[in-house]
């Protein structure tokens, strides 16, 4: 095995993923290796209380078998598998973990809100890209929830998890996802996006500076239909519009014209809705995009204890 390589699957609402990360003298940690599953083990998590059903659960177990192989294939020295929201809220969560150790041969840990926002926050401090921003408001959104960490001179001054995940707010108000968004729908979930931060004791126009730095997979998809435009971030009124044109679109038109991917074409304008309300609600006006999350918070934490 190699001291210097290590493995992270990240059980999210939406996909499965795998991180294979190396030691980097520059950045610290490099991505080797990455790998997704899209399985979606939380579409349905509504009820009361709420499950993952028996078809996902399995699907989701061999997707992190599959996964696990693939790292012990690369000879990590170490390997970490983590569930959010999804596992984290369901009532049969000792079920899943017991299923998918049987497939991977490896302990599941659920991590709670405030330990997946921390390693949030510790992945986008390896990003040499954005080491210029000192305050800023972080917003990773995922299938189950959103998590919400500002920083002041560089230091993490809050770290909140919030049940605002696009899958989970999906399933609660979008009744056809085809469709184009309509707009008592629309106004619907931009509602509850502020009702959920004033409950976690967030106040509107918080943020530490008019910047916000996007994670995740909605984020990654925004930034690279404006490629160009990275370097000096984006302004909310880019974002605005983006979502307007997305929102207005069927799903076929979606995965044609915009070239989402369809496994996510469904959510997404439920995705861009929750993204612009909670921009707007904590007062950020120029947005900045980082693939460094949760897993490049895990993996430096492993590589740094096998040093």
């Amino acid at each position: 095995m190699s001291d210097y390589r290590v493995g992270v699957i990240d059980v999210g609402s939406n996909t499965i993923k795998l991180l294979i990360a190396e030691r980097d003298g520059t950045e610290g940690v490099r991505s080797a290796r990455f790998e997704v599953e899209e399985v979606r083990i939380g579409e349905g998590l509504i009820g009361n209380p709420p499950r993952i059903d028996s078809d996902a659960m399995a699907r989701g177990a061999k997707a992190i078998g599959r996964l696990a192989r693939m790292a012990r294939s690369e000879k990590v020295g170490a390997l970490r598998m983590v569930a959010t929201s999804a596992v984290r809220d369901a009532a049969n969560r000792a079920d899943f973990i017991e299923l998918a150790r049987r497939e991977a041969d490896c302990q599941l840990t659920v991590l709670d809100g405030e330990s997946e926002a921390r390693y949030i926050g510790m992945g986008l401090r390896t990003d040499r890209s954005l080491r210029s921003l000192d305050s800023y408001t972080l917003l990773d959104l995922g299938g189950g929830s959103l998590e919400c960490i500002q920083f002041s001179d560089g230091t993490s001054k809050l770290v909140r998890s919030l049940n605002l995940g696009a899958v989970r707010l999906a399933s609660e108000f979008v009744r056809d996802r085809s469709l184009p968004l309509h707009a008592e729908v629309e106004e619907a979930i931009a509602k509850r996006v502020p009702f959920a931060f004033e409950q976690a004791n967030i106040a509107q126009g918080s943020s530490p500076s008019p910047n916000a730095v996007l994670t995740g997979g909605t984020a990654a998809l925004i930034a690279g239909a404006h490629r160009r435009n990275l370097d000096t971030g984006l302004a909310l009124a880019e974002i605005a519009a983006f979502h307007r044109s997305v929102s207005e679109m069927h799903q076929s038109a979606r995965i044609e014209e915009m070239e989402i991917p369809p496994a996510r074409s469904d959510i997404f304008p439920t995705a861009t809705t929750i993204l612009l309300s909670a921009l707007e609600y904590l007062g950020c006006g120029r947005v900045y995009f980082s693939s460094r999350n949760l897993r490049f918070g895990i993996a430096s934490e492993l590589l740094s204890k096998l040093a």
